[in-house]
């Protein structure tokens, strides 16, 4: 009563603060259509049918705004006096006022909205009665004018909502942020907006609502950096009203709710029991989504929402409501499978994992579910931890040994690791081989952890069977070795093996479980592998001879290294692995390749590995291979008492393997290269029976083709040795060239084979180029790519040094010409400097052999060393000024000898003085690389002075030397490739229309013809050559004639074809550039007007270096008025 009666004191206050005077009309009014003062001349009436106006747009947007028509709105309400009402009238009004104002709060921006409004304004006084409902109505749409407006009717001075006080006197609206501070401050402002949005049984909240609380909520959590459970309390409603499941409503309270929960949980320590209550919400969430069949956005939030709690929280096992929910979703796996890529939901995994594992024994769902989650979901980061927890669950399981569970966990588990061991075999091996390794586990019976596993997967707690499938399976990845070995025998003893249907299906595959035994660490297990009875029928036998191979090859290994505790087990592993494999492939033609292969290298024998090889020699008989014929002993008895210790029984065998070689080396060769090279002991025999097969003399067609097949196998092998950057040969001696194999035999005692696989390479190549050159002496080898690969591969060797001898003899021994065959590395084009430096070095070695045979040839070939002197690389122009000097002193003892050829006497004197000349400036030509061309342009030429030159160069020789001199170095250079030819003509260039020397003038008018006639595609060289030619011919006198008038011609005619081809624009440049008015007066008339014709032609070209170049000639060449006119 006393409640009641304040209650009507403070609506009576509020009255007479409003309305101080209500029987004198007002000067102003409450409104948020008009101003004050125009509200207060506007009658109800007026406003009323406003109102209605309003009401019927809102009743066609929402047909519940008719609910209000007859009664708000209603014409007998017009004289409505609030304060003549009782208490029971008004509070029923309330509740109408309360809907009516819910309802418009989703319309509340458009002006119908603001029209109806006006009118509750005036005849409710809501204002007055309802403000914190009208506040609430507008607080969505703060940022508007209309909230200002409905802010300022309102007393706000106390209260909750006295935070408004600032809006109401500035006048401006409010930013967000000033609500979620108020929320932070008042957690009642808080409450009040979350029990607005919340949805009831009468009212559904507009998305507007929904929209602007979720916005303060989720700012109101991300504002504190610890959400106390105060906050969390008063958020709770709205959040768990929006995620009730059978609740027909706006989506965007589903999704503001998920959005909440998972700032819920990063933000929030949460109790336990709201933490399954929220993921239990939340699964149910998804669960609806998926049968209402809505997009699978929707299924993807709630999935997010539910990984984010599970994983910001200490969840050991998901509650068994929500479980129950998750087994039944089946889009669950391959939604789980996306997020994986996106996110790291592997905590959560483990978390759904695990409670599907601890329910699977009694669930048939959740058996499936978790079978189709492992089959899907990648789990590799967890498999451990899930195989683990399945087995641990297992153990417990047989400790309730009354309990039915018990025997139903046999089949969930089976199924389980199945599934997991075809996704991820090592990692359940490794799993298994960690839980039985560390864990113990003590029954009434005190047996092993693995038999009670074993048991429990069999489904049988009581059955004594010595072998069952689980307890194989267990066995063979237990940690102890001396299990897995008993295993294998126990599996041998008892002919399961021989039952297809075992080896095939089950818990694991056992062949691959017995191919992991011949690849265990203990080698006495290996050993039990490789004695089961029937291997080829168990494994198959590729899969076999792969695994034998590898266990030889262990074994070999560790015996070679001296890494093996038990020298005679690994023997002995070794012996069985090779006899095994013979006896099983030895008559297979499909296997024998490979067996001859596993073979090859246990013929060499090591003092490591002796018994191995003697037993290897006598079993090698066995093998039906053309290779392997007269190499075996009887015995290894009798190999023991072969006299000279083991390296005469390497010797005499690899002698034998070495006739049997070359009976067909080219298919030995092929079969070496595809089965032996993975190997260093396979290739160190190779080597060895290669270096004595060169001892043997074949025929030269016979030489010719094993070359072609051992070379680049050699040439491999050794660029491997090289990048692998563990082999030093810094003081090879050159004797070792002479060395057979058995030379090589002590080095046999070192484990690293490569360093002697290097040194014998050394020495095959040795033998190789010794008898390329013996084959046939007399065939001209200059253009023998034999010669030129070999040259090539010794010059450009890291380890070119191993090969100083065998590039000299390749020089020294060419039967032609060694001065033609060198100087083709340092005069074609793009022989890389470390080729050019060799040949250079080997061309200055030959100048200092006393043999006369080659010493003319040398200095006929001088020309070829000025290619490399002018060259970029100031290496290759050093080892080029070297080869000169030798070359003077070369000259030096000739003239003093007097052995000169008569046929030479007319270069043979000017040489000499020619090359005194180049020793005495070696200085400067080795300085700057501009020097040369200008020596010689002022040796050579007639009228050619430079600063860097000294004076008088031109009278170094008189007029007739010069020209034999040109003579001499062109003539030479045309033998020369395009890139020496350019190389010479580029250095003469200064010497001016002397370079046109009858020799030279005939190549550009071929060049001509062939690429301006015949239009042959030429190459950037060749393009330079024409234009440094074309250029010389500017520079010559026009009296020479139609020979040198017509290229010039040629080169001025471009059409619309060649405008764009650097190859026709550079020659006309060219002859641009270098026309001057001497040339172009001395013309003949016809003549001077074909060129002029073609400077007007090329002036309008489209290419405007062209047009430049054109000008400029047109500015330097006098053209008379009498042309014009002809012209015109």
């Amino acid at each position: 009563m006393a409640s009641s009666l304040a209650s009507q004191l403070e609506v009576i206050r509020s009255i007479a603060l409003a309305d101080p005077a209500p029987l004198k009309r007002p000067f102003t009014r409450p409104s948020i259509l008009f101003d004050p003062k125009k509200a207060a001349d506007t009658d109800t009436e007026s406003i009323f049918s406003i109102a209605l106006q309003g009401l019927e747009v809102l009743i066609n947007r929402d047909e519940r705004f008719g609910n209000y028509k007859n009664d708000l709105f209603s014409h007998r309400n017009k004289e409505l006096d609030r304060e003549l009402l009782g208490i029971e009238q008004n509070n029923n009004l309330n509740v109408l006022i309360n809907s009516f104002l819910k309802l418009l709060s989703g319309f509340f921006i458009l002006p119908s909205a603001l029209q109806t409004l006006e009118y509750l304004i005036r005849r409710y006084k809501i204002h007055v009665f309802n403000k914190e409902d009208l506040i609430l109505c507008a607080l969505p749409y703060h940022d508007t004018h209309a909230f200002v407006r409905i802010v300022q009717i309102i007393e706000t001075s106390n209260g909750t909502w006295g935070f408004l006080k600032g809006v109401k006197v500035s006048g401006a609206p409010p930013p967000r942020m000033v609500i979620v501070q108020q929320c932070l401050r008042d957690k009642a402002v808080l409450e009040v907006l979350c029990n607005y949005a919340s949805p009831s049984k009468k009212f559904q909240p507009s998305k507007y609502v929904i929209g602007f609380c979720t916005a303060v909520f989720i700012e109101v959590l991300g504002t504190v950096e610890t959400v106390n459970d105060d906050i969390v309390k008063r958020i709770l409603p709205f959040v768990v009203s929006g995620l009730q499941p059978g609740i027909k409503g706006d989506s965007n309270h589903k999704a503001s709710s998920l959005m909440i929960v998972g700032l819920l949980g990063n933000k929030a320590a949460l109790a336990p029991k709201l933490l399954n209550s929220l993921i239990r919400l939340v699964a149910e969430v998804a669960r609806e989504v998926t049968k209402e069949s809505i997009d699978l956005h929707w299924f993807r939030l709630s999935l997010i929402a539910l990984i984010n709690l599970v994983q910001s929280h200490d969840v050991g096992i998901l509650p068994i409501k929500a479980l129950e929910v998750l087994k039944e979703l089946r889009d669950l796996p391959g939604v789980l499978l996306e997020l994986s890529k996106e996110f790291n939901i592997e905590k959560f995994l483990v978390v759904l994992l695990d409670s599907m594992i601890d329910y699977s024994s009694k669930d048939e769902y959740c058996q499936l579910a978790l079978l189709s989650l492992i089959e899907k979901v990648p789990i590799n980061d967890s498999v451990h931890h899930v195989v683990c927890k399945i087995l641990s669950t297992c153990v417990k399981l047989s400790q309730k040994v009354g309990d039915s569970a018990s025997l139903i966990s046999a089949g969930w588990a089976k199924k389980i690791l199945i599934v997991v061991n075809t996704k991820y075999p090592s990692e359940l091996r490794g799993a298994v081989h960690h839980f039985l390794q560390h864990n113990k586990a003590h029954s009434k019976k005190d047996d092993s952890l693995y038999k009670i596993l074993c048991k429990m997967l069999d489904g049988n707690l009581d059955s004594s069977s010595d072998i069952s499938e689980s307890k194989v399976w267990f066995a063979l990845y237990h940690p102890k070795a001396d299990v897995r070995r008993t295993t294998l025998r126990d599996l041998n003893s008892s002919g399961i093996l021989k039952s297809e249907k075992y080896v095939s299906e089950g818990l694991i595959d056992i062949q691959e479980a017995i191919l992991r035994q011949l690849d265990d660490k203990d080698l006495t297990v290996v050993q039990a592998a490789l004695n089961v009875d029937g291997l080829p029928n168990v494994l198959g036998a590729s899969k076999l001879l792969e695994a034998l191979q590898n266990v030889l090859r262990r074994c070999v290994g560790k015996m070679l290294s001296g890494s093996t505790d038990n020298v005679s087990l690994t023997g002995e592993v070794a012996v069985t692995c090779l006899k095994k494999a013979i006896s099983y492939f030895h008559d297979q033609s499909d296997y024998l390749k490979k067996i001859a292969a596993m073979t090859f290298p246990l013929l060499l024998v090591m003092p490591q590995t002796q018994g191995l090889n003697l037993k290897a020699l006598v079993l090698v008989n066995k093998i039906n291979w053309p290779l392997y014929q007269n190499i075996a002993v009887s015995s290894s008895e009798e190999a023991t008492s072969i006299p000279g210790s083991l390296s005469s029984i390497n010797l005499k065998v690899i002698n034998n393997l070495a006739g049997n070689f070359m009976v067909h080396p080219e298919d030995n060769i092929a079969w070496f290269s595809e089965s032996c090279n993975d190997s260093e002991l396979s290739k160190t025999l190779f080597f060895f029976v290669l270096l004595q097969s060169l001892l043997i003399q074949p025929k030269g067609d016979d030489f010719s083709a094993l070359f072609e097949n051992v070379f680049p196998i050699l040439k491999a092998e050794w660029e491997s040795i090289v990048n692998a950057g563990d082999v030093l040969l810094e003081e090879f001696k050159s004797e070792v060239l002479d060395w057979d194999c058995s030379a090589f035999f002590d080095h046999l005692l070192h484990a690293n084979l490569r360093p002697l696989n290097a040194k014998v390479m050394v020495c095959i190549f040795w033998r190789l180029i010794a008898r390329l050159m013996s084959t046939e002496p007399s065939r001209n080898l200059l253009d023998d790519s034999k010669i030129k690969d070999l040259f090539v591969f010794f010059a450009s060797s890291k380890f070119k040094h191993a090969f100083r001898e065998h590039l000299h003899f390749l020089a020294a021994q060419c039967s032609v010409s060694p001065a033609r065959l060198l100087s083709k590395f340092f005069t074609d084009e793009g022989v890389p400097a470390a080729v050019q430096i060799e040949s250079l070095q080997c061309y200055a070695f030959l100048c200092n052999l006393s043999q006369d045979r080659w010493q003319t040839e040398l200095l006929a070939e001088f020309p070829s060393l000025l290619v490399p002197l002018a060259g970029d690389n100031q290496s290759v122009r050093v080892a080029s000024m070297n080869c000169i000097d030798e070359l003077r002193a070369l000259w030096c003892r000739i003239e003093r000898s007097g052995k000169k050829n008569g046929n030479n006497a007319t270069w043979f004197h000017f040489l000499g003085e020619l090359l005194s000349l180049l020793d005495q400036q070696k200085t400067l030509i080795l300085s700057d690389k501009k020097f040369l061309p200008s020596l010689l342009a002022s040796t050579l030429g007639s009228s050619c002075h430079t600063i860097l030159v000294p004076q008088n160069m031109e009278n170094r020789f008189d007029q007739p030397t010069k020209e034999r001199i040109l003579e001499f170095v062109l003539g030479s250079a045309l033998e020369f490739s395009n890139y020496g030819k350019l190389m010479i003509l580029s250095l003469l260039k200064g010497i001016g229309n002397a370079i046109m020397h009858p020799k030279v003038a005939p190549m550009l008018s071929h060049f001509m013809k062939q690429y301006y006639d015949e239009r042959d595609k030429f190459s950037n060289t060749e393009t330079r050559i024409m234009c440094l030619l074309l250029e010389s011919c500017v520079m010559s006198s026009p009296s020479g004639g139609d020979d040198l008038q017509y290229p010039l011609l040629k080169a001025l005619q471009l059409d619309a074809t060649t405008s764009d081809d650097p190859a026709y624009i550079e020659p006309c440049i060219s002859v641009l550039n270098k026309l001057n008015s001497q040339f172009y007066t001395g013309l003949q008339n016809e003549v001077k007007e074909r060129v002029f014709h073609e400077l007007v032609f090329l002036c309008r070209n489209a290419n405007g270096d062209v047009q430049s170049a054109t000008r400029e000639a047109l500015m330097r060449i006098d053209v008379s008025f009498l042309l014009l006119a002809n012209f015109y």
